[in-house]
């Protein structure tokens, strides 16, 4: 019983986690740093803009707004900025 209940609480701190994962992505890597991300993934530009990976700042679609940024939340959640 005691190890069903320490399995249960690390899949909900896991779900909690999952939850609060904001994939961001910027037009340029300076607008990424602004908000502090670590690196600076580039994809397609043109698309989705450069990955701000690692950043800090936005948590949730509340946050990318205050930023003017533009939330997409579905399966994940993206801030385009």
């Amino acid at each position: 019983m005691k190890q069903v209940c320490i399995l249960l609480a690390v899949l909900l701190c896991t779900a909690a986690v999952a939850d609060a994962m904001v994939f961001t992505y910027a037009s340029t890597c300076a607008r990424c740093k602004s908000i502090g991300a670590r690196y600076c993934g580039y994809g397609y530009v043109s698309r989705k803009g450069v990955s701000c990976d690692g950043q800090t700042a936005i948590n949730s679609c509340e946050d990318c707004k205050r930023r003017l940024g533009r939330c997409s939340s579905s399966f994940i959640t993206e801030c385009f900025l």
